[in-house]
Formats: structure tokens, sequence, C-alpha cells
């Protein structure tokens, strides 16, 4: 009995309507149920030169059966490439090949590769599958059974690096700067570097290094670009000691991508110290002296030394000017002494203050000051006492732009 005979025996028409609906219903059901499409690579990321390979897999259907219900189309970017595994232009075989895989009778799988991957072929790779329509022997039209799709991700090398140990101050590495090793000189304290790495497809591996120990701390997104950033937790760098701080960021999978830059921190003491001799000054005496020693800064140099006239705002180096000696002398490594000597004391002298500071010029000192006060001797003539001392005020002062602690 054929469809419309059968539905002619109906005896009502709410009876042929319910038979006519479950009967299409039945028929619809197979169409979109029957099917099973998995789509799987190996991996989403590829690098430039390799071959990208994607499977398009249809369990459950005999290669007979896929042939003559089923058309199945591999889509790259939205450009269509094959019917099955034939390609629908013969110049597609220079850019991509396909076979049928069948590890079992009933498991079906296409294998499309794309070779020798470049950036331009990054986005994704989509296989769509339709069921032949048919009416009788007739195909009709092709319906939709599945579309399944993989993204192609190409991996790229990154493009700049950033190192910046102190997260304030306007300087930092590059790759474009980082020919060495860089030596950065800081005070004792906490520290928190961070690495910066940009372009990198997929996004870098950041690590930075302390010595030998890897320091902890946060891998964030940079917003609107294509970055990451790892912040080191604060971490403390003792005085006195040197050592080379690391960060490393790699593209993971994608061979020579490791990058690199280098500080090799020096840390100092904090503060230094002062020890000064001075004794009264007598007007007219030949010579007068004064001595500081400036001690506890490791790799201290004479050359950093300047003494300083408040009143004229004349600078002396060592060396000998106008009645004024100034010498320096390294002790040891961390201590140097320094003298000012006047070599013809007169009244001129105690009329106002004489402010002398001594500057060390090194960009690791705080700004300290230490003041002497050298009285005037003492003396009597004609057995008449001398006028009240007046003073001759001496400032030393250590200057030294230190690195403040972040």
């Amino acid at each position: 009995m054929n469809f419309s005979t059968f539905i002619k025996k109906a005896t009502t028409v709410v009876k042929q309507i319910a038979l006519v609906t479950c009967i299409f219903t039945f028929n619809q059901g197979l169409v979109g149920s029957e099917y099973i499409v998995n789509v799987a690579s190996q991996s989403t990321l590829v690098n430039p030169g390799d071959n990208y390979v994607a499977y398009c897999n249809i369990p459950g259907q005999w290669a007979l059966d896929i042939i003559q219900n089923l058309k199945v189309t591999w889509f790259h970017n939205g450009q269509a490439l094959t019917s099955l595994c034939e390609f629908l232009s013969s110049h597609l075989t220079q850019k991509y090949s396909c076979k049928v895989l069948s590890p079992q009778q009933n498991n079906i799988s296409l294998e499309l590769t794309v070779l020798n991957v470049q950036k331009a072929d990054a986005g994704n790779l989509t296989c769509k599958v339709y069921e032949k329509v048919k009416v009788g022997y007739q195909w009709v039209r092709d319906e939709l059974v599945a579309i399944k799709s993989l993204p192609i991700q190409v991996r790229e090398p990154i493009k700049s690096m950033t190192f910046r140990f102190v997260a304030n101050k306007d300087e930092y590495l590059t790759v474009d700067n980082n020919e060495a090793i860089h030596q950065m000189e800081v005070l004792s304290g906490k520290y928190a570097p961070s690495c910066e790495a940009m372009g990198g497809m997929p996004k870098a591996n950041i690590q930075i290094m302390m010595g030998d120990q890897m320091m902890q701390g946060k891998i964030m997104d940079i917003e609107n670009k294509m970055g990451t950033k790892f912040v080191a937790d604060a971490t403390d760098f003792r005085g006195n000691s040197q050592i080379n701080v690391t960060c490393t960021a790699e593209v993971e999978g994608l061979p020579n991508s490791e990058m690199q830059l280098t500080y090799r921190v020096v840390v100092r003491q904090r503060d230094p110290k002062f020890r000064c001799t001075n004794t009264s000054a007598a007007v007219n005496n030949k010579r007068h002296k004064i001595t500081c020693e400036v001690y506890d800064v490791d790799g201290i140099s004479c050359n950093n030394i300047l003494w300083k006239r408040g009143d004229t705002g004349e600078d002396y180096m060592p060396g000998s000017y106008f009645n004024i000696n100034i010498a320096c002398t390294k002790v040891t490594e961390s201590k140097i002494k320094t003298t000012l000597e006047i070599l013809q004391v007169t009244a001129e002298y105690f009329k106002t203050p004489f402010m002398i500071s001594v500057i060390y010029n090194d960009t690791l000192s705080h700004t300290k000051e230490f003041q002497l006060i050298i009285p005037e001797a003492k003396y009597r003539n004609s057995g008449a006492a001398l006028q009240t001392s007046l003073a001759l005020i001496y400032s030393i002062v250590l200057v030294g732009f230190l690195l403040q602690i972040q």
C-alpha cells in the first residue's frame, strides 16, 4: 500500500491529519538524528612552515552510505575546498591535501591537511555535512546535518619586551638596549621587578629569576594589547651584595622564541656615616685643618667628593685653591678621608658664618648634613682679654641622590 492510499482509508479528517503529522515527524527525525559528526585536530596551534591536520569524523556509517547519502565539504575561512575528498579546483592541491581514513569499516574520517602554514592561514577550518534528500530515486535538495569548525592559530614570536626593576623609575631594559648585562645600583630594601612581552601568539610565558631562584608573582593580561605582564612579589634585596635578576619570556611550542633581559643589581647600604675632627682656629695662624671620614658606603670613591662654599657658591674638588687646599684619601673599599685646610686664618672668617658643604656625588646616597662649629682661639694682648669669640661654622653635607626604595 502506498502512502496516498493509506491516507485515503482514514475514516475522518481528524484521523487523517493525525496520521500525516505522525509520519512526517518520524521521517524528519531520521534526517536530524541519524548522523553524528565530530571534528578534531592534534592542536589548534601550529608553527609557521608546519602542516596543520584536521579530521571530520562520521562514525556509524559505511563508506558507501556516506557516498550515496551525504555531501561532505571542507571550508577554509569561508572558501569551499572539497566535495568529500575531491578538490573543487586543481590549484587547491598546491596548498591542501585530503584523504579518507577508515580505521574501522563503519567509522569514516576525512583528513584535510593545510600545507606549509603561514600567518595568513590563521582562521578556521569548517566541515559541513549535508544529507542528500531524495524523492524516490530523485535527489531534490541538500539538507544541513552538521557544521563543525576548528580554529587555526599560527604561533608568532615576541615582538617587544620591557623589563623594569624599579616600578616608577623611568629606566628599563628592552631588546634593543640589552646587548650586555645592565648594571643597576640600588639601596637595600624591597623591590618588585616587572616584565612585559608583547605580540606573541599565544601570549608568552614570563618568569623572573633572582640568581637561581624563581621569583613569585602574578601574571596580568595587558588591556587592548596582545601581551602579558609579570609582576614579581616585593622581595628583599640586602645591602653590600650584587645579584643577577633575569626576565625570560618564551612562546610555548615555538622554537628559538626565548628572549632574556638581565640586570646586575648592586645593592648598597642606605646611609653613610661621618666622623669629623676639628679644633679652635686662631686668627693669624698659618693653617687650620678640618678632617672628615665618610664610611659604610661600599665602592666609595674620592672622585665623587666636592666641597662647596656656601657664601660664595665656589666649588672645591680635591686640589689647591687660593688659601684653601682640599685632599681626599681612600682608606678602604667603604671609607674615605677628606680634609679642608685653610692656609691663613684671618679675622674676616669670623665676621659672618663661613658655610662649607662636603658633597658626595653618589646616586645611592641620601642628603645628610653634618655641622661643625670652629671656635676662635682665645688669647690675651697687653693684659686685656680678647672680645667674645665668634663662631666659624663648617657644614659637612654628604649628598648623593640614592635610589629610594620603591
